[in-house]
């Protein structure tokens, strides 16, 4: 069987992440449980390593997933795992970056070393600040 896969322009194991600030999974949990009360939360991991907005910005630059077609079959839960996939690479997997759902739509999401939360749109690497978009689940 052969196999094509998509390769970034730029190896991102020889880039890495500029944060060093960390944070707990029981202090991630509180300040996720803060902004969104109702939203049930999964942390897979005990702690995690705060994103900056520019270290996202350089991995989507050399990550191929926005470049996928959207079709039936590949709709957006897809492009947010595989998006959340591509930074289960060494050296980036530590960041606090995950999926989440709303009514209507699967994209991925960060917080910052500044505690900000973000959506990732997978599909245009459009990165925006939270609206008042209903979450329905969070998995970082």
């Amino acid at each position: 069987m052969c196999f094509t896969f998509l390769k970034p322009k730029v190896d991102v194991e020889k880039i890495v992440p500029t944060s060093t600030r960390r944070i707990s999974s029981a202090a991630l949990y509180g300040l996720l449980e803060g902004k969104f009360p109702s939203v049930p939360l999964y942390l897979s991991d005990n702690t995690y390593l705060l994103c900056t907005y520019d270290d996202i910005a350089l991995f989507l630059a050399q990550d191929q997933t926005n470049k996928m077609e959207y079709k039936d079959g590949y709709d957006c839960d897809d492009f947010a795992y595989r998006l959340m996939g591509q930074f289960s690479v060494p050296g980036w997997s530590d960041l606090c970056f995950g999926i989440v759902w709303t009514r209507t739509h699967a994209l991925n999401c960060m917080v910052t070393k500044d505690f900000d939360f973000y959506y990732i749109e997978p599909q245009t690497d459009e990165l925006y600040e939270v609206s008042d978009e209903t979450l329905r689940f969070i998995m970082i």
